[in-house]
């Protein structure tokens, strides 16, 4: 029983090694040539929040739907919705990274992408609200850093689960991948990044609770304010979703690895 166990510590430990080592290549090479496509990647959330706080201070709509800040509110609901994206559109590069290390499997080389995008960008909201929280802004401090984590967390598996899923259909419909790229784009106007989601009218929130965008960034607002509007948020509906799509992905890619290899 020792024995056993001591082989399987040091597999865990080989294969971690392998994955680190894998990292530390795919950061290499977002620094050489996808190093402009991935800023820009990383950068979009946030033009995007700086444009509209400007536009609505032209306006003079400066006034946040909840909160001191208009910003803040922003970016508590794009930050987690482009995670979801990105992490979504970067599981999809996963059969072109490049050569794998001996020992790896593509699944493996998937795990080490969404590792290091989890990483990277979950870093870059900590900077954005530490930002925001050093230049005055208390509410940036979240009343629950679990309770903002955690969605954020099945955000990240729901991505993975959706881009693997998005790699299988788009080996046999290659304009599926930008029939998705312009239709999640479009869900950002029924995910609850720009409203409250329980202030809406009745009609809307039929479009809006389906998703589980919604219910994410919802979470995500619970754990930044303490007090956010939440009669609409179910846990459950999320956590379903990231099992169900993760498991949804690993089985298809299988799948449809082993009748890509026989064509």
């Amino acid at each position: 029983m020792i024995t056993t166990t001591r082989k399987a510590t040091i597999a865990v430990s080989n294969w971690w090694n392998l994955v680190w080592i894998t990292m530390a290549q795919l950061l290499s090479s977002y620094g050489r040539a996808g190093r402009l496509s991935f800023i820009m990647a990383l950068l979009e959330p946030v033009l995007l929040i700086l444009l509209l706080y400007v536009i609505r201070g032209i306006f003079r709509m400066g006034t946040a739907s909840f909160g001191t800040s208009l910003f803040l509110f922003m970016a508590s609901g794009f930050l987690p919705f482009y995670l979801f994206l990105h992490i979504s559109s970067r599981t999809r590069t996963a059969g072109s990274a490049g050569a794998r290390l001996p020992g790896l499997t593509s699944l493996d080389v998937t795990i080490a992408i969404i590792l290091l995008n989890s990483l990277i960008w979950i870093g870059m909201t900590v900077a954005i609200f530490a930002g925001m929280w050093l230049y005055g802004i208390d509410q940036a401090w979240p009343d629950s850093i679990v309770e903002a984590i955690t969605p954020l967390l099945l955000l990240i598996v729901m991505g993975m689960g959706i881009g693997m899923i998005n790699n299988v259909i788009g080996r046999y419909f290659w304009a599926w991948l930008l029939i998705y790229r312009m239709a999640t784009r479009g869900l950002i106007f029924l995910s609850g990044v720009f409203f409250i989601v329980d202030l809406q009218p009745l009609w809307m929130r039929a479009w809006m609770i389906p998703n589980p965008l919604t219910h994410g960034i919802t979470w995500f607002r619970v754990g930044i304010y303490g007090n956010f509007p939440q009669n609409s948020l179910d846990r459950t509906y999320l956590l379903e979703w990231a099992l169900i799509a993760l498991f949804l992905g690993m089985v298809l890619d299988r799948a449809g690895m082993r009748a890509f290899a026989k064509t």
